[in-house]
């Protein structure tokens, strides 16, 4: 399936460059001004145009005709697994149909061989049925700089981009460079480069970047950046639509929805949104095979954060909390669910009605740039006229002829005429004829003279001034390349401290722990025996309640006894006292008869 979009997509490129194959740029254009040596893109050499119309017609009617598209699909915005999303973002692609043998290493080849292009041909790999080919000079590399520069920046500090990575990096980079010369390289290309790398091996990166920056972003990332310009102007048509409210609060603020939406748009969401919701919207967009997930994320990213941003009462707080808010996006499921599903009416055919809408101001706010630089450089401006009015035989510099007739007057008088001739060189004039002058002539050939020669010092002091700029420029670069390294060698040794640190915060934290585990079991012991000892004295309290109870049972039983001793013994002195007293009553007479029974003596006994 993605084979066959591949090959439409090509059919359509050579049919759209076989339509604009006329269409060149003037030689008064812009890049005079701005010094950039350009080469023309390359063209690779036309297929067979039989096997190609077989081909398309027979994708076009396969391509039709998939029943598991829908499926797939619902399964890609899902989420695609991390050990296969490599494989399926190369089949996305359709890197097997875009694929050349030797082409990655021909360019490699080309770079590695450099030298001295003067001499010899420009590099070609021709490469055939419509497979692209490299043609371009070898003394213009002026990406070679901004490419070194950015490889340190490239994901700093991952494992997969040390020094044999950073030389992936730098040959993947080179050689999209010189397969597409008009974009050559430019920044964040080495982020989508870097990405790659990390899922892939180096040459599928090559051709996976060479089928998204030619075919997804086509136009995006040259020098006239007209398709992204055009997006953002579509975007912003989009947003007044669905946002009413709050398009007109950033324009009461003055904040322009491109001011957002432009860095989104170059750099695909990289370094805007959480590593995962990055690699969710690429996995979408891939897929898709166009553009259409770039708008509906942000149109999402706007739902979700629009009522945010009602609140805020000042641009910069504006743009600054819409970046750091989408900078915490980490739900990546909500966003690509309400990029998808809705916004399911933003599709291709939409986008592409609003980018023919839009692109005709685009072209021709650019051509207005373009003649108001033509007309800033042409040489028939006031400065030039000036500068070489010796070489012109029309006068520069005449007398209003009102100003003369008084000077003519008032000849009588000294101070009449001085002020005459004070007056008259304040009537100078530009470009008009000149009238016969009598006495004033020679003032005027000296004002000529003076001011060519301000003139000329002006234009010098200007050349001067541009060279003295350029020449700043270059050592402000040289001094920003030497405090960059030296403040990224800074920064390493800086980080190379923070590790050691956080080791060794680390180490003392285990020490620690340890320490606390120990005082937590000796804590749990003490607790432990504490609640013994609450048991063991509440124990001994019930017993010695009990024995105070039996205690006090035996002094009360010990009482009633001794009541009853007293008692008894109150009793038995009575009844002593009782015996005493009946037997002292019964004693027997002196005398007593023999016959007297005895049982007193008895009883008594």
């Amino acid at each position: 399936m993605m084979s066959l979009r591949v090959k439409k997509k090509k059919k359509q490129s050579s049919a759209d460059e076989e339509n604009t194959e006329d269409i060149k740029p003037s030689e008064d254009s812009d890049d005079e001004f701005y010094d950039v040596e350009k080469v023309d893109p390359s063209e690779g050499p036309v297929a067979d145009s039989t096997n190609a119309d077989s081909g398309t017609n027979r994708a076009a009617s396969q391509e039709g005709y998939f029943p598991w598209k829908e499926e797939l699909e619902c399964l890609v915005r899902g989420g695609l697994p991390m050990a296969l999303r490599g494989e399926l973002w190369q089949a996305f692609v359709g890197i097997g149909a875009r694929r050349v043998k030797g082409y990655y290493e021909s360019l490699l080849g080309v770079v590695d061989g450099g030298g001295d292009s003067k001499g010899s041909d420009s590099p070609t790999k021709e490469c055939g049925d419509g497979k692209p080919k490299a043609s371009q000079d070898l003394s213009s590399e002026k990406w070679k700089g901004q490419i070194e520069k950015d490889l340190p920046r490239t994901f700093p500090g991952h494992p997969a981009l040390d020094e044999d990575g950073r030389n992936a990096l730098r040959r993947l980079l080179t050689a999209y460079a010189r397969h597409n010369p008009s974009v050559g390289y430019c920044q964040a290309m080495n982020f989508f480069a870097g990405l790659l790398l990390l899922l892939m091996s180096e040459e599928n990166a090559f051709w996976a970047l060479t089928g998204i920056m030619d075919d997804y972003f086509e136009g995006y990332f040259s020098e006239e950046m007209i398709e992204s310009q055009v997006d953002q102007l579509v975007l912003e048509e989009l947003v007044r639509e669905k946002f009413p409210k709050l398009v007109n609060h950033l324009d009461y603020l003055g904040v322009q929805v491109a001011w957002v939406a432009g860095p989104w748009f170059l750099s695909i969401y990289m370094n805007m949104l959480p590593w995962e919701t990055v690699l969710r919207v690429w996995d979408v967009l891939l897929f898709d095979g166009n553009r259409v997930m770039l708008f509906r994320t942000a149109l999402a990213l706007m739902e979700l954060y629009g009522p945010a941003l009602v609140t805020t009462k000042d641009a910069g707080d504006a743009v600054t909390l819409l970046q750091s808010l989408a900078g915490s996006t980490f739900d990546s499921s909500q966003l690509v669910l309400t990029a998808c599903m809705g916004y399911q009416a933003v599709d291709e055919a939409r986008l592409q009605d609003l980018r023919n809408k839009h692109r005709p101001s685009v072209l021709s706010s650019m051509e207005n740039r373009a003649k108001g630089l033509l007309a800033w450089r042409s040489t028939n401006g006031l400065a030039s006229k000036l500068y070489n009015f010796k070489r012109d035989t029309e006068p520069l510099v005449s007398i209003s002829t009102e100003q003369l007739n008084d000077s003519t007057d008032g000849d009588a008088n000294q101070e009449t005429s001085s002020g005459n001739i004070d007056d008259m060189y304040h009537g100078l004039t530009v470009n008009t004829e000149i009238d016969s002058m009598p006495d004033p002539k020679d003032q005027v050939i000296w004002l000529k003279v003076e001011l060519c020669r301000l003139l000329e010092e002006r234009r010098s002091a200007v050349l001067r001034a541009d060279e003295l700029e350029t020449a700043l420029m270059e050592m402000v670069k040289q001094d920003n390349r030497r405090e960059l390294s030296a403040k990224v060698e800074q920064l390493e040794q800086e980080l190379s401290e923070l590790r050691q640190s956080l080791s060794d915060k680390e180490e003392q934290e285990q020490a620690m722990l340890q320490v606390l585990m120990r005082v937590e079991q000796e804590q749990k012991v003490t607790e432990d025996a504490r609640i013994f000892a609450e048991q063991d004295a509440a124990a001994q309290k019930f017993a010695s309640h009990v024995l105070q109870e039996k205690y006090d049972e035996a002094m009360a039983s010990l009482a009633q006894m001794e009541n009853r001793a007293v008692m008894a013994e109150t009793m038995l002195e009575a009844t002593l006292q009782y015996q005493s007293s009946h037997q002292k009553a019964q004693l027997p007479s002196p005398s007593p008869s023999p016959s007297e029974p005895r049982f007193v003596t008895g009883v008594s006994a």
